[in-house]
């Protein structure tokens, strides 16, 4: 199919016809103007939703969570060793050692 279907010359030999056929053909010549154009706006439509959408590259989410992990990994650190329990203070770090592992690899397992 080509790029464009519907061109000026096109158009112009509608008119023509109009002219030399009169009137009582003008509805048929319209209709069979505007179902070329239905039908190249619904192949233009098609071919928009064949094409993949492009996702903006942003690391955002990525600033966003290792700000938040820093941002609890002091108080829950501070509380655990606070209460004498080092075992603790490791089982926080490595939650938020694993939510970030898991958000990266989200990220990435995406188009």
């Amino acid at each position: 199919m080509s790029q464009n279907p519907i061109d000026r010359e096109e158009m112009e030999s509608l008119l023509a016809a109009r002219q030399e056929l009169g009137p009582g053909m003008e509805p048929a010549l319209v209709d069979s103007f505007a179902q070329k154009i239905i039908a190249e706006v619904q192949r233009q439509t098609w071919m928009e939703h064949q094409k993949p959408v492009p996702r903006p590259e942003s690391n955002g989410g990525r600033l966003a969570i290792g700000i938040v992990s820093l941002v609890m990994a002091i108080p829950l650190t501070a509380i655990a060793l606070g209460n004498g329990s080092v075992f603790m203070a490791i089982v926080c770090w490595i939650g938020i050692v694993m939510v970030n592992f898991a958000f990266a690899f989200r990220q990435r397992g995406n188009p």
